[in-house]
């Protein structure tokens, strides 16, 4: 047990390493968490950032924060694995920015990688059909939507098929199935609001990531 939350302090601090905060403030004097969505995600500075900057800030969050340090544990210590949910924790609520911090998605998508490499395949593919099918401007409604069946298909595939993912133990499993519900939770309590809720806007913030359509 203390393991476990040696583990899972320490991966909660790197995931609450924030990336884009710290880019938007020194390369650009903003402070993101005080403009367009307000939160700390890739997605809040991508307007202001060159292809370069954003490729670099896909490359920390995604294999630095997210890949490596989740595939060393699943390596490793695999009994501890659902530690790694903590780096998705601290991206989301990240300690260094009082508890704000993004959505989620890239840190995600690395540690899923992390896990299995053709999970990150899967997840690509189901994002472009997707995306070529939707035809939409906004990358949060195929991204979602791929997470969504991504996880489905490794469950299904897991308990009945045993072609692709026989090997997963089920706290592999289980960290899968938590990193998409963290991902829908993350969407729904937008910056900690609780109240007001209606199906309709629950809807919009998963699908679309935010109250309208």
């Amino acid at each position: 047990m203390l393991i476990f939350i040696i583990f899972s302090f320490i991966l909660y601090l790197i995931g609450s390493f924030p990336t884009s905060h710290i880019i938007g403030e020194k390369l650009y004097r903003i402070d993101i968490l005080k403009i367009g969505s307000k939160h700390s995600g890739l997605s809040n500075i991508y307007q202001y950032s060159s292809k370069k900057i954003i490729l670099l800030i896909l490359l920390i969050d995604v294999l630095l924060k997210g890949f490596v340090p989740t595939y060393l544990v699943f390596n490793f210590y695999n009994e501890y694995i659902l530690a790694s949910l903590f780096l998705i924790i601290g991206h989301n609520w990240s300690f260094f920015l009082n508890f704000r911090g993004g959505k989620g998605l890239s840190i995600s998508i690395g540690l899923l990688a992390g896990v299995n490499i053709f999970i990150f395949f899967i997840l690509v593919i189901f994002f472009l059909l997707f995306w070529i099918i939707v035809k939409l401007r906004d990358s949060a409604m195929p991204w979602i939507l791929s997470f969504i069946i991504t996880v489905l298909v490794i469950i299904f595939d897991a308990l009945y098929l045993h072609v692709f993912f026989q090997s997963l133990s089920k706290m592999s499993l289980y960290s899968i199935i938590f990193v998409l519900l963290l991902l829908l939770l993350r969407r729904i309590l937008v910056d900690g609001e609780y109240n007001n809720f209606n199906r309709r806007i629950i809807l919009s913030r998963i699908i679309f990531d935010r109250d309208e359509k």
